[in-house]
């Protein structure tokens, strides 16, 4: 199991780790905008309801930022920990 199984599933693995760490932001914005009373997604909700568009977007861009961000911790633990998972083009980077 931990000679065969786990070694294949390694790249598998991060590569759901790396879709559900940007989803996990998104759903953490969505639970701001149904009830909360700070946070990125109540500070965009509330600029937007009072046309505060750039305020809006520089929301946006943290998010966009905070996503990237945790999406390579995941990407530099996977070269970290398991470099022979990463395909030749990841592994030139």
């Amino acid at each position: 199991m931990t000679q065969i199984r786990l070694p294949y599933a390694v790249p598998h693995i991060f590569s759901a780790l790396k879709i559900s760490i940007t989803l996990a932001v998104v759903g953490a914005v969505v639970a701001e905008f149904v009830s909360a009373e700070r946070g990125l997604g109540y500070a965009i909700l509330f600029s937007t309801s009072t046309f505060k568009i750039p305020q809006a977007f520089a929301g946006l861009v943290v998010l966009v930022a905070i996503s990237l961000i945790l999406f390579q911790f995941v990407l530099l633990a996977q070269r970290l920990l398991f470099p022979w998972s990463l395909s030749r083009d990841e592994r030139a980077r």
